[in-house]
């Protein structure tokens, strides 16, 4: 079965949390105005997902969305840890008391989060404030979005976009106003997997 896209996961959620709440699916109406778009691009997402096997419908009922059990087993929930910044090394080694929940497609045992609060990545739309689902992996690929710091230095972690030079690595902010951090080696801590926002 394929996965769903970033927006078919969050239609999933939605459904199955109305589901919960409900004790049936929600309509085209009803899952439209959730997530302000026309009843009509909702229908073409339903038959997207039907075809990944991410759903089964009757199409003669308008609340027949029913999540296969691979689909509601992947929508579970779990604990990851949370940390309320940038955690330094220190504080990554020592783990966090308090928790974010999380689908368990997207976990791993090596994943943790934590709330934004550096200016670093603005114009790539990370702000203060964003929580940030990070993977503990040190192969990180050029042009990704890392956690790190130098390799010899404070263990003061910024999250930046890496870049991978033919002598040096380089961790790059997308903020004008930040200067690029440089060194031999530089310690990857997680590699972003996605990035969360309250309004």
């Amino acid at each position: 079965m394929k996965g769903p896209t970033k927006k078919q996961q969050e239609m999933l959620i939605y459904i199955s949390s109305f589901i919960s709440e409900h004790g049936f699916s929600p309509s085209l109406r009803e899952i439209a105005e959730h997530f302000n778009v026309s009843p009509a691009a909702v229908h073409y997402a339903l038959l997207s997902m039907e075809k990944k096997g991410l759903i089964e419908r009757n199409s003669k009922d308008a609340r027949s969305s029913v999540l296969p059990e691979e689909t509601r087993k992947d929508l579970t929930n779990v604990p990851v840890p949370l940390f309320s910044s940038e955690p330094d090394k220190k504080t990554l080694e020592n783990g966090s008391l308090d928790v974010l929940y999380i689908p368990s497609n997207l976990s791993s045992p090596s994943t943790f989060a934590f709330v934004v609060s550096s200016w670093s990545m603005k114009e790539g739309g990370i702000l203060p404030g964003d929580i940030a689902i990070l993977d503990k992996e040190n192969d990180a690929k050029d042009g990704d979005i890392v956690l790190g710091y130098p390799e010899g230095g404070d263990g003061k972690m910024e999250l930046r976009r890496l870049r991978k030079r033919k002598t040096l690595m380089e961790l790059w902010p997308e903020n004008d106003s930040m200067g690029i951090t440089r060194s031999q080696k530089i310690v990857i801590c997680g590699i972003l997997k996605e990035i969360r926002r309250k309004y």
